[in-house]
């Protein structure tokens, strides 16, 4: 009878555990989530570059639109050369581009382009 009792104990005390894990869990994912919506919100905002990093790939450039009703991001790098539609879902890690990065990155552009001869 005491070894029923105490294994109804000991499972009662994983469940409890497993609730309180994965609701932090889950708590730690709304956190991130909206985190994340507050990122892209400020680079809309001040039209600020971003770097996403997502599954197991990195994207930097513009956000040229953010899609609320399908949850997704289209980013075009900053030479204005490659797209890429990104699932917010899908990401790991946003953060804003500093200005003298991009700027950096546009006078590198003007500089590799081809010179036009007259």
């Amino acid at each position: 009878m005491e070894i029923l009792a105490m294994k109804k104990y000991l499972e009662m005390i994983l469940q409890r555990a497993n609730e309180f894990i994965n609701s932090k869990r889950m708590d730690r994912d709304f956190e991130d989530n909206s985190r994340i919506l507050r990122t892209i919100e400020l680079a809309l905002r001040k039209k600020s570059g971003v770097h996403v990093i997502f599954l197991d790939k990195s994207f930097t450039g513009d956000i040229v639109k953010y899609d609320r009703d399908r949850q997704q991001l289209i980013i075009k790098n900053f030479k204005k050369s490659m797209t890429t539609i990104i699932r917010v879902q899908d990401i790991k890690r946003i953060s804003l581009v500093p200005n003298n990065i991009r700027e950096a990155q546009k006078k590198d552009i003007r500089l590799n382009s081809p010179k036009i001869r007259r």
